[in-house]
């Protein structure tokens, strides 16, 4: 019995996090047209300033250990990049 209260907690869990990922993408793809349409060249500045800062997280991430910055760009970079690659991973199995 637990294992079946385990499974259904898990699979709640996922269809929670995969309708979020959904939203999120439909709402970026929105907010990139609108920002497209007012102001082009802003928005591809903010989205190449975006890929970079991502670029600059994963490169931190995995850099030899001996290597690693310890200031607060980098910890928030890293972080940043993480929450990118978790949001693509849940994002790529969106069929909306």
């Amino acid at each position: 019995m637990e294992f079946l209260k385990e499974f259904v907690v898990e699979t709640a869990g996922e269809l929670v996090l995969q309708f979020l990922a959904c939203g999120l993408f439909v709402g970026l793809v929105f907010l990139a047209a609108w920002g497209w349409s007012v102001s082009p060249a802003l928005t591809g500045a903010g989205g190449g300033l975006f890929a970079l800062f991502t670029g600059y997280g994963l490169w931190e991430m995995f850099r030899g250990s001996e290597r690693h910055r310890k200031g607060r760009l980098a910890s928030v970079a890293v972080v940043t990049a993480t929450v990118v690659l978790a949001f693509a991973y849940y994002a790529s199995n969106c069929y909306c």
